[in-house]
């Protein structure tokens, strides 16, 4: 099975090819482009025919939102004209479950003046919340760009995670499970508000 998955979370974008749960190709572009000027180009510059897939993948946050809202768009569409399965990932998960650090586990990302985490125990996930100042025990996990925003005593910074392989091979198990993917029409980018 061929998995095309996309993450277009932050002004950074990347896309993945993943064949039978292995990873085949990883694109990565940090340009000052729109993500919407950007992903044509590149699609056509790598020579990828959307079409050749057998299923997709997007990232459905947490990140900015009209970058998100393109990158969900675009895949919803274009899962729903070729008749193809799509599943959604959320990266404060992927970067809880592919860490290999001490439990409990905080994978946390910055957008705009919110910090936005997760709590990871052992068989038990927390729902995503914005972080207000509370106590918080754990390791916590990001990337070397939100290091200014660690709240926690001990944590762990990738220099790079890529979002759209690890959402690819998520997908790959999510559909050995489930082959028609999610609802193409209940697919949403995670909103969350800071309380008031």
């Amino acid at each position: 099975m061929r998995i095309f998955s996309l993450d277009t979370s932050f002004s950074f974008f990347n896309f993945s090819v993943v064949e039978d749960g292995e990873v085949k190709l990883l694109h990565y572009l940090d340009s000052s482009r729109k993500t919407l000027e950007n992903l044509p180009k590149v699609l056509s510059e790598q020579c990828i025919n959307l079409s050749d897939f057998d299923a997709f993948a997007v990232s459905v946050g947490v990140g900015y939102l009209t970058s998100l809202r393109i990158g969900v768009t675009f895949m919803k569409t274009t899962a729903y004209v070729l008749k193809k399965p799509i599943v959604s990932f959320e990266n404060l998960y992927l970067l809880g479950k592919f860490t290999p650090a001490p439990f409990p586990r905080v994978p946390f990302l910055k957008v705009s003046t919110n910090i936005f985490y997760r709590v990871f125990e052992e068989g038990n996930v927390s729902e995503v919340k914005i972080y207000g100042g509370e106590k918080i025990e754990g390791s916590g996990i990001t990337l070397d760009k939100f290091r200014e925003a660690a709240f926690l005593e001990r944590s762990y910074y990738h220099p790079f995670f890529p979002f759209s392989a690890y959402g690819g091979i998520y997908a790959y198990e999510f559909l050995k499970e489930n082959p028609e993917g999610e609802n193409v029409f209940a697919m949403e980018p995670l909103y969350l508000k800071p309380p008031a």
